[in-house]
């Protein structure tokens, strides 16, 4: 058997030898062989085909996995790009009304290493931290022992990038980077707001470019030549006035559009750890503030709009005023009959309260939810707040509510309001992005009333509280405010908020504008005084002077500008039988 089975196993070596080309064609019988073999040969490179196939897909597969596991930050690597990036999509640019970057990405290559892939943890952290002192050597060994994807450094220059090149260590990889830079640096932070890692945006519109969503620039309404002198003014009377802080608003009356909108202290979004979170605060638009005086604006011009009374209504300031329980005095008293006009002027309390009663609670209330002084301002930017409203509104509250008390609003809220009082009527919410076409408003005031009050705020600025507010060749108008600080147990005496709100030109209001000061200190200027007329009324006068001209607002000689408030004044009376109904009627 043995003998068989070896003589058959050279049978077949010598059968398969005969099969080759060398010795000819084989033998009908072994054809069914040869077809066997070729099959079994397409059968194996099929095989082996498929199985390369899946050893590809495998690999790309894994590369994949990989790709994704760093670029949607699933561990440290991951984290440290979109700590780099804040997205995974190409952010777009914040512009200016003019086209001015506001806020755009940095292309920047990041160095990384990939534990994994090192051959030597020691060798590669002690390397680079040679190269580059800022890399903690011992705490990147640790990392890299561990198989970590670390990214090293986030910025390199093209000089680092060559340095760390030739130190040709295994695992170190150049990573493609973008990050968002403010080339602005501080000026108007608190509306194009900063993104946080894994977030986006967090705060202004870097926010609501998220919300967006088309890809396309974001054009804000923000001017930044005001901006720069609104930042300039508010920075020097904050620290002039040793103000624990400031916030200034410019509006463009016609159409509700923010131009100009500053907070001091402010801060840099390109680093925004680097100043206190207290400092990121947009007091302008989320803080409630007891504003005071400015609210006689308001009280004024409802009662005239409502028919409860008129320019030759005249207040009994000679005394106390006394609601209820309580008596309501004047800070600086005329004792005397005052008219409508004086109370504005000299910002009579007791005149206020006065010109409140012969409105009424209802109509007072109906007139302050068609200003939005009693809801949040549905504006773009997140940093929003509603009023604090009384929890009780009646005679007594309906007093202090007319001259500022007992009511908390951001200072947004309040130039929005005064805005309708002076353009002619008609109240636009306010926006922080740029206008491309008219925005629609809702008139509160007749074109009659909004004349009356421009007429009397232009005699606070000439014979009233704000005189230090003159703007030569502007004529603006406005109304100082100067508010005792809410504190726990009430008020605090010792402290205030010192506001000023205008227009200008004031015979035909094309800005509106708003200063305040946190709790300022009289100086040796103002005679010791730290209220309003002697403060940021005189900053909103060289404001106006520098930016009216930027914004196309000329001077004009004084014959032109008491046309312009006769003119506005006498279109007025020609219709004073009109009345809106949008709020209340007369009585």
């Amino acid at each position: 058997m043995k003998l068989f089975r070896r003589r058959r196993k050279r049978s077949t070596r010598c059968y398969v030898i005969a099969e080759s080309p060398e010795f000819g064609p084989a033998p009908e019988a072994s054809a069914p062989l040869a077809e066997s073999r070729r099959a079994k040969t397409a059968t194996r490179s099929r095989n082996r085909i498929a199985m390369l196939a899946l050893v590809f897909s495998v690999a790309y597969l894994g590369l994949a996995v990989r790709l994704a596991f760093i670029s949607l930050g699933d561990g440290e690597a991951g984290g440290r790009v979109a700590a780099a990036t804040g997205d995974l999509r190409p952010r777009p640019e914040i512009l200016d009304r003019n086209g001015v970057i506001l806020a755009t990405n940095l292309p920047m290559v990041a160095l990384e290493v990939a534990g994994r892939d090192v051959w030597d943890a020691h060798e590669t952290a002690t390397k680079l931290a040679a190269a580059f002192p800022q890399i903690d050597a011992k705490e990147l060994e640790a990392k890299l022992k561990e198989g970590r994807y670390v990214e090293v450094l986030n910025d390199l220059t093209p000089e680092q990038k060559e340095k760390a090149f030739r130190l040709g260590l295994p695992g170190v990889r150049f990573a493609a980077r973008s990050r968002r830079f403010y080339p602005q640096e501080a000026l108007a932070a608190h509306v194009v707001g900063v993104t946080e890692p894994g977030k986006g945006g967090v705060m202004g519109l870097e926010k609501v470019l998220d919300e967006k969503g088309d890809g396309g620039p974001l054009v804000s309404s923000i001017d930044v030549r005001v901006q720069q002198a609104l930042e300039s003014e508010l920075a020097g009377i904050t620290k002039k006035y040793s103000a624990k802080a400031g916030w200034g608003i410019v509006m463009d009356a016609r159409t509700g559009e923010v131009i100009a909108l500053a907070n001091y202290p402010d801060f840099d979004p390109n680093d925004p750890g680097a100043a206190p979170a207290d400092w990121r605060r947009n007091r302008a638009t989320y803080d409630d503030y007891e504003l005071g005086s400015a609210f006689k604006t308001v009280t004024a011009a409802s009662a005239l709009e409502a028919g409860a009374a008129s320019e030759s209504s005249v207040y009994d300031a000679r005394k106390p005023y006394r609601v209820a329980d309580r008596l309501i005095h004047d800070y600086h008293p005329q004792r005397r009959i005052l008219s409508l006009s004086e109370v504005i002027q000299y910002s009579s309390n007791i005149g206020a309260a006065e010109i409140a009663a012969s409105l009424g609670i209802d109509r007072q209330r109906a007139f302050f939810r068609a200003l939005d002084l009693t809801q949040p301002l549905p504006i773009e930017i997140p940093e929003n707040r509603a009023p604090e409203l009384p929890y009780k509104w009646g005679p007594v509250e309906s007093a202090t509510i007319a001259y500022g008390h007992g009511i908390a609003v951001t200072p947004l809220h309040l130039l929005a309001a005064f805005t309708a009082i002076v353009n002619g009527g008609e109240y636009r919410v306010p926006t922080f992005l740029k206008a491309t076409d008219a925005r629609p408003g809702r008139r509160v005031f007749s074109e009659r009333t909004s004349a009356i009050m421009r007429r009397i705020l232009r005699r606070v600025v000439t014979d009233g509280t704000a005189e230090f507010a003159k703007a030569p060749g502007y004529y603006p108008i406005g109304k100082t405010a100067t508010a005792d600080k809410v504190d726990a147990g009430g008020y605090d005496v010792g402290a205030r908020i010192s506001s000023f709100v205008g227009a200008f030109p004031g015979y035909a209001p094309r800005y509106t504008v708003m200063i305040s000061l946190d709790d300022p200190q009289g100086v040796k200027d103002t005679h010791g005084y730290a209220t309003a007329g002697w403060n940021v009324a005189p900053a909103f006068g060289r404001l106006v002077q520098r930016i009216a001209p930027t914004l196309g607002v000329m001077p004009v000689n004084e014959a032109t500008a008491l046309a312009g408030f006769y003119q506005g004044y006498q279109s007025a009376e020609a219709g004073s039988a009109e009345r809106t109904g949008a709020v209340g009627g007369g009585g």
